[in-house]
């Protein structure tokens, strides 16, 4: 700090302090709007969506999920399909639940594997020589 001999002085100490204020005080609005921004509930909210999207083996277990709620289904139209017999719906309906279940429990990297082979076999077998 410097030392205060006369009002030369004075004058530049007082117009450093108060530019040392004026810049503290912006920073000190720009972390308030800061707060206020993160704090508010709808961002909160969206950054926890994007963090759960982006997250690794997300995509999987939205396919994987799909896959067993696709085989359910196929398992239970197949099963049941348009009878009004409640036995026979609770039956399918119960199957349903335990097709669904068990296709969970499957990898699909595996699927994928043997389909993307599945295919590339059939479509060689239709090569046309």
């Amino acid at each position: 700090m410097q030392v205060i001999k006369d009002n030369k002085s004075l004058a530049k100490a007082i117009a450093h302090l108060e530019d040392v204020k004026r810049s503290e005080g912006n920073l000190l609005k720009e972390h308030f709007n800061f707060t206020v921004h993160s704090l508010n509930p709808v961002n909160i909210v969206k950054e926890k969506f994007n963090e759960t999207i982006h997250a690794p083996g997300f995509k999987g277990k939205i396919l994987s999920s799909a896959l067993s709620l696709g085989t359910g289904f196929l398992t239970n139209s197949l099963l049941v399909g348009a009878s009004t017999n409640p036995i026979k719906r609770f039956i399918g309906s119960f199957i349903q639940s335990k097709i669904s279940n068990l296709s969970q429990d499957i990898d699909t990297d595996e699927i994928k594997e043997k389909g993307i082979s599945f295919l590339s076999d059939s479509l060689k077998k239709l090569k046309i020589k």
